[in-house]
């Protein structure tokens, strides 16, 4: 009885009441169940905004790290020692393996039935629960591969029919697949093109669907070698991209306005949003841009930016030829003639733990991240410097969730999958962009990218990827996605759904351990003994990478004075230890059902088949 009480508790989850922190801007109602509830689409919504939380989560409230701000894969600087990959067993338990939202979605849909309004107005919630149906069973199957599928509201009894249908072992991800795909296309043709401010309409519909459709459609493509049923997502994906495309949306007209304003209501990118009010809905995450120490982003992802002339940092913009020995002795040198995204979302100076930053703390790289705030808000003439607004969890900037810059890479990297990518796909996407920021177009010349006709091939590709399954136009179009919407979510699910986890281990991506590349010389404040003692006790440098050597600091217990051996510049490492990553196996792209499901299945008598693998 108590393991069923567990299970039923696990379905039942989404039922239970929450604080209106949990929503866009909307508070709950009391009841969901009763038999008079669903006589009209006013209460159809209230039950709906039950679920905005999980589908737009935004900065999410009250908390100082949105949870996945702390998950931004090759991005960010590996640790001091680097683990295996998670899980590396079985874990006992897994918040991820629920099917609550699921029984909400089909709760709408059976609901929705009940209504006294037109058929249109049925179909668009039918199509809302669809859609969201899809939407939780694509994340469940991203993760799990196989999974139950329910297709309409359990039925809690000791009957065995019941039971059955509570019990079921995992359904074949294809034939789930198939399932999302046909609610996708319901909800396509049936949710409203516009249901007033923030609400779920065919435009938030399609550019998730966009999303979803694109990481499963590559994931069947480099993981299970599935051509037929990745060009399927993939053409899904493609239309679902279009709609958005030929939609009422522009481009914002700065890049930075995105993700520091209080209010993205009139902003023309913007197709979803999470807003916050002052003192009744609030998040962290302008105060950890500069409030919070952070472990900042790495070599790799700082150097993947390209120089203002359109080329990556490594290649020659007179021939295409590569630069071997490319190196920024500075920040100064480092953050000039780039992408100006470069400096939107990393601060274009360098930042040491132990050193003087004020205002800011320091980044365990040198690079300090800056996407979501202005740094002019701590300028001393400037209110905000002293407004509660910027610090700890009180802060009311607005979260994109959902906006045209991402549908339009999507549509991008979809073309070139399904083998249709050209110059005009190109001009309409990634070049949009480019304009944005002021950047040269990136240009098709046969098979190459090139930059004002000449072509070149990154040689950080071939470090990269030795088996030679990204293509140097494909590569291409990888790096304007992980500079666009870098620190938004999106770069783990990236790449596992590339098969590129080997990115995450030191031995195969040496960059990822690196940060900026520094000298003493530049910091005036490091000037006596204690300065210099202060910063080296928490910054090593490497002043060979290949070899890797470290420096060989160290302090006189006696006499605290620095002993010799101190390298005079170097690049910041941070992995010094002695674990390894190994290169990612199988099974670390599907995880494992944790334990007590299994044994909550055993218990009653059924079997819930575990991961190939685990």
């Amino acid at each position: 009885m108590k393991t069923y009480k567990y299970f039923l508790s696990l379905l039942l989850s989404g039922f239970l009441l929450v604080s209106c922190s949990d929503f866009l801007d909307r508070p709950p109602i009391d009841r969901f169940t009763d038999d008079d509830f669903w006589n009209d689409e006013n209460q159809a919504r209230a039950f709906v905004y039950n679920i905005y939380a999980s589908l737009f989560p935004g900065y999410e409230v009250g908390v100082a790290f949105p949870a996945w701000i702390n998950d931004i894969g090759d991005d960010a600087i590996s640790g001091a020692n680097q683990g295996a990959f998670s899980p590396d067993r079985v874990p006992n338990s897994d918040d991820s393996w629920s099917f609550s939202n699921v029984r909400k979605a089909n709760y709408i849909m059976a609901s929705a039935e009940r209504m006294d309004e037109p058929e249109a107005t049925i179909n668009h919630w039918v199509g809302i629960g669809r859609f969201m149906r899809g939407y939780y069973y694509s994340s469940l199957t991203f993760q799990y591969g196989d999974v139950p599928y329910f297709d309409k509201v359990a039925v809690y009894s000791d009957n065995k029919e019941d039971l059955d249908e509570l019990f079921k072992d995992r359904d074949p991800r294809n034939e789930v697949v198939e399932k999302n795909i046909e609610d996708f296309e319901f909800a396509l043709a049936n949710v409203r093109v516009n249901d007033g401010a923030l609400q779920i309409n065919r435009y938030v519909v399609a550019a998730l669907v966009s999303r979803l459709m694109l990481r499963e459609g590559t994931f069947q493509k480099y993981y299970y070698k599935n051509n037929e049923m990745a060009a399927k997502c993939l053409q899904l994906a493609k239309t679902a991209a279009e709609l958005v495309m030929d939609g009422p949306f522009a481009l914002s007209p700065s890049y930075k306005d995105l993700f520091i304003s209080n209010d993205l209501a009139g902003n023309p990118e913007i197709i979803m949003y999470r807003k916050y009010l002052d003192g009744i809905l609030q998040h962290g995450m302008v105060s950890v841009n500069w409030s919070a120490a952070i472990g900042g982003v790495n070599k790799s992802f700082a150097e993947s930016f390209l120089r203002a002339d359109g080329f990556p940092i490594y290649v020659d913009p007179l021939t295409g030829d590569p630069y071997e020995d490319w190196q920024a002795l500075s920040a100064s040198d480092f953050f000039t003639d780039r992408d100006p995204r470069l400096t939107d979302v990393i601060r274009p100076n360098y930042f040491l733990q132990g050193g003087k930053n004020s205002p800011f703390d320091y980044a365990l790289s040198g690079y300090s991240w800056r996407k979501f705030m202005d740094d002019s808000w701590l300028d001393d003439d400037n209110p905000m410097k002293s407004s509660p607004l910027i610090t700890g969890t009180r802060c009311i900037t607005a979260a994109p969730v959902l906006r045209l810059g991402e549908v339009l890479l999507n549509y991008a990297e979809t073309c070139y999958e399904l083998g249709i990518l050209d110059q005009a796909v190109l001009d309409a996407t990634i070049n949009k962009l480019r304009d944005r920021s002021g950047m040269p177009h990136l240009e098709m010349v046969g098979e190459m990218p090139a930059v004002g006709g000449i072509t070149y091939d990154d040689p950080i590709r071939t470090k990269w990827n030795p088996g030679e399954d990204t293509s140097p136009l494909l590569w291409e179009i990888r790096r304007e996605r992980r500079i666009e919407l870098c620190f938004e979510g999106l770069r783990s699910n990236d790449l596992k759904r590339w098969g590129k986890l080997d990115y995450l281990c030191n031995d195969h991506n040496p960059n990822f351990r690196y940060g900026a590349y520094i000298r003493w010389s530049d910091f005036d404040y490091l000037k006596t003994d204690a300065d210099i003692a202060d910063v080296w006790r928490n910054v090593k440098l490497a002043h060979k990478i290949d070899p890797l050597t470290v420096d060989t600091f160290n302090i006189d217990p006696v006499t605290k004075e620095i002993l010799p051996g101190i390298p005079s510049e170097g690049y910041i490492i941070r992995h010094i230890g002695s674990d390894r990553r190994q290169l990612p196996q199988a099974k670390n792209y599907v995880k494992p059902i944790p334990l007590n499901q299994i044994e909550l299945y055993e218990s009653r008598g059924y079997k819930l088949t575990q991961t190939k693998g685990w």
